[in-house]
């Protein structure tokens, strides 16, 4: 038990002592416009670029849970929520692992690098809920065939597909599974047994039809499939680093597989077989996937190393989770708890990113000052959040992590503006821009201030604000306003 607290605790607090995914921001504003308003945003509301573009809210219910927390708890109440979810991966993955070996500290090896080789995307976002829905999949999918359970896959797509987009993998690694065993039965002249599969998928498909916007979330995640949204401007659709410390793990996970394999021996189902091999191409083809094929794998290294270890003592684990497992879950929910009493109690935002990689005084600077022409704000691509959660509705944002909304410009954008191309000032005029907030050490920084057109009002360490001199509805800045050390705010662009 003390080895399993330590467990999780080493997890969950290292995984939430900051935020750090852009893409919470505007997720929280959008469950903030869902609950105030009762209805679930058809077009783009954020951006000047797509504004009233059609757009899909296709994780809404993650976006009313995040918000409703944080409307009630604050930033501390998501970090409650974020090691609450992760706990609950853990456990779940040490369930998944100790069915497989009765060996209690291969299954805690097992699980400890599952959960390291993940901690890079253990982060407060949507996917959270795949990484544990996927874990309770692969539990139900453990022999499918004499499991009624089996049919408690139905509510989960549909719990699924209102979360996140990322439904449609396990809805295919169930199929694969299901077509599998499907195949078993018929040969063994177990057709009832194959139908009763089929039906699970029919309707578990149908499920993902319940909730709002039926065809769009169906069909949202085949655009990322197709190549229809271009994620390879994203940072976490790109290969791992290997020569980075946070990719390691995986690293270590990667090499155990054909060592498990040669120890082990034990034949695997051509089902796991195309999963596994399936999954190890797309994490090494995109970091976004390696805490799925770290889910996976698990069970699979475990079913290796138990047979390998068959003729060594072993701590049997299955009775301590069966003895003990009102215990287990006690304290899997005290690590959330564990959690919270570690954080502030003031709801300071400061205190949950890393310092400088927002641009909070910037947004406090136009907050606190009139709006500046039509309010069309220029932005680099991983700040749109962040100023959609604090400046909108007054300002428009020209770009945010929505790639789904942005695709059409996206490219443009991240290669002229953000690199400071040849046709930069080409691309800025057609944006037609009134205020430019860039960080400050970035090309198009350095060019604006050189350029006649625009003039710099405000500065700091970590971003910059520039207004184009045509727009005469700039707030005036007596000098001295909200000065700081290395903070310069400049008068009015007349």
């Amino acid at each position: 038990m003390i080895i399993w607290v330590v467990l999780g605790i080493g997890f969950a607090v290292p995984a939430v002592s900051k935020f750090s995914d852009p893409d919470l921001w505007w997720h929280l504003k959008t469950g903030q416009i869902i609950t105030e308003s009762g209805r679930i945003p058809a077009a783009d509301p954020f951006s000047f670029t797509c504004h009233g573009k059609p757009w899909v809210a296709h994780e809404w219910l993650s976006d009313i849970v995040f918000y409703s927390i944080f409307h009630q708890f604050g930033f501390r109440g998501l970090v409650f929520l974020q090691a609450l979810l992760i706990s609950a991966l853990f456990f779940s993955i040490f369930i998944l692992v100790s069915r497989r070996t009765k060996n209690l500290p291969a299954a805690l090896i097992i699980t400890t690098l599952t959960g390291l080789a993940g901690i890079p995307f253990w982060t407060c976002r949507p996917q959270l809920f795949t990484y544990l829905l996927l874990a309770g999949l692969l539990i139900l999918l453990d022999n499918p065939i004499h499991k009624r359970k089996i049919w408690l896959a139905a509510p989960m797509f549909a719990l699924w597909s209102n979360l996140h987009g990322a439904w449609i993998f396990g809805y295919a690694v169930m199929l694969v599974v299901f077509t599998d065993y499907a195949i078993y039965a018929i040969k063994g002249g177990k057709r009832g047994e194959a139908l009763r599969l089929a039906a699970v998928a029919a309707i578990s498909l149908a499920a993902v039809l319940a909730g709002p916007s039926p065809m769009e979330r169906l069909t949202y995640p085949l655009q990322y499939i197709s190549g229809a949204i271009p994620s390879q401007y994203v940072a976490e659709f790109k290969s791992p680093d290997f020569h980075t410390l946070s990719f390691m793990p995986y690293q270590l996970l990667i090499i155990s597989l054909p060592a498990a394999f040669y120890l082990g021996r034990k034949a695997m189902r051509p089902s796991q077989w195309i999963l596994m091999l399936g999954l190890v191409h797309l994490s090494l083809t995109s970091g976004r996937h390696v805490p799925l094929f770290a889910i996976y794998t698990a069970p699979l290294l475990a079913d290796q190393i138990e047979f390998a270890l068959a003729k060594r003592p072993a701590v049997p684990v299955r009775q301590e989770i069966r003895e003990f497992w009102v215990l287990n879950l006690i304290l899997v929910l005290l690590i959330p708890f564990a959690v919270w009493a570690k954080q502030p109690s003031v709801n300071d935002e400061a205190h949950y990113y890393k310092p400088n990689i927002y641009p909070a005084g910037a947004c406090n600077y136009l907050k606190s000052h009139p709006r500046i022409g039509r309010g069309r704000l220029l932005n680099n691509y991983n700040w749109g959040g962040y100023i959609i959660f604090h400046l909108y509705p007054k300002y428009l944002v020209s770009i945010d992590g929505r790639a789904d909304v942005h695709a059409e410009h996206m490219v443009r954008d991240l290669k002229s503006i953000e690199l400071g191309a040849a046709d930069w000032k080409k691309v800025l005029n057609s944006i037609s821009p009134d205020v430019v907030l860039w960080p400050v050490d970035k090309p198009l920084a350095s060019l604006l201030r050189s350029d006649p057109g625009w003039r710099a009002v405000y500065e700091d360490k970590t971003a910059v604000v520039f207004v184009c001199r045509e727009n005469k509805a700039a707030g005036s800045t007596p000098d001295g306003i909200g000065r700081q050390p290395g903070v310069t705010c400049l008068s009015r662009p007349d």
